[in-house]
């Protein structure tokens, strides 16, 4: 049994693209340059947002760019506002970072933000959320949906369109933005009008072939680490709450969702897997599967081409969905 696991992973690891790897490499030495990852929650953080100022350098400029706080049921909620022109009446995608629901903010993919502000053309705003240990489920999804309900009622002062909204995020942020749709879904169905899922938490299966192939820890992600970050965030009564793990919920209840998965990420299944329920509902979706990358190879889209086509098919899917 061992060898054929160290035959499977030895496949796998030969799928590995060179950008990919050239990521990790860049990754380790940006951790190492700024002191390491740190061991408290606090320490933790403060590196991890250091390392992404060092990712999102460059890139195209903003002819708009604000960093803003809205009123929200925990705090004042940050966020920054993306505009490539500035436009009346512009569409809106509302983006929400990863980071394992404890780590990240507003500012942690601002180079994608801005490289999708531009190929699309309408309003970004990237989002914070309530995180891990301090606040832990439903608090993140309740904090989003009023944000969405806020902006549905108040965003035309800042020239958006208050009725093309879509929602999206990546790994724990994806979690949040279909958690937000469940939440609004009775009061507010047609509030948001699409969801953008980027290798998306949305199931909490440690049992798929995807995990049991790539949670050794050759993939970034181990699946002890994936174990803890779902207990941490949602107790065993919760599990089956659709606001907190997307498959447990009526898909036909969300609006098209566009579902990017990377082949080399444990929790790949897991989008698979929406999708298959999607199919079977015939219910609009987008999936695709992208090759020879890993988890968090969105937000290394200055090094990894397949982030950078990512972008692209979720403006594409953005212009299909809002204009």
């Amino acid at each position: 049994m061992a060898d054929l696991d160290e035959n499977v992973t030895k496949k796998w690891i030969s799928k590995i693209h060179p950008q990919q790897k050239a990521a990790l490499k860049k990754n380790a030495e940006i951790v190492e340059s700024i002191g390491g990852a740190g061991e408290s929650i606090g320490e933790i953080r403060e590196s991890m947002n250091k390392a992404r100022l060092v990712w999102n350098k460059g890139g195209p400029e903003m002819e708009i760019m604000l960093d803003k706080h809205i009123p929200g049921p925990f705090r004042e909620v940050p966020m920054r506002l993306y505009k490539w022109k500035d436009k009346p009446n512009m569409p809106v995608f509302l983006y929400l970072h990863g980071g394992g629901f404890k780590l990240g903010n507003q500012l942690s993919n601002d180079r994608q933000m801005r490289e999708i502000a531009k190929e699309w053309g309408g309003a970004v705003i990237s989002c914070d959320y309530v995180h891990v240990p301090e606040h832990t489920f439903p608090d993140p999804v309740i904090e989003i949906a009023a944000v969405l309900e806020w902006l549905s009622e108040e965003g035309a002062n800042w020239g958006l369109n208050s009725n093309s909204i879509v929602i999206g995020g990546a790994s724990a942020g994806a979690s949040i933005a279909f958690g937000a749709a469940f939440e609004l879904h009775n009061n507010k169905p047609n509030l948001i009008k699409g969801i953008v899922s980027i290798y998306g938490v949305i199931d909490d299966n440690l049992e798929s072939d995807s995990m049991k192939e790539l949670g050794n820890g050759d993939f970034i992600i181990l699946t002890e680490y994936v174990k803890k970050v779902y207990s941490d965030y949602v107790t065993d009564a919760d599990r089956n709450d659709p606001r907190a793990f997307a498959v447990r919920g009526d898909v036909t209840n969300l609006p098209s969702v566009f579902i990017a998965a990377a082949e080399l990420d444990p929790i790949r299944d897991d989008s698979l897997k929406l999708a298959e329920l999607m199919k079977e509902k015939e219910h609009p979706h987008f999936l695709k599967v992208y090759p020879g990358v890993m988890h968090t190879f969105f937000t290394q889209s200055n090094i990894i081409d397949q982030g950078r086509v990512c972008i692209s098919d979720i403006c594409n899917y953005l212009k299909q969905t809002v204009g």
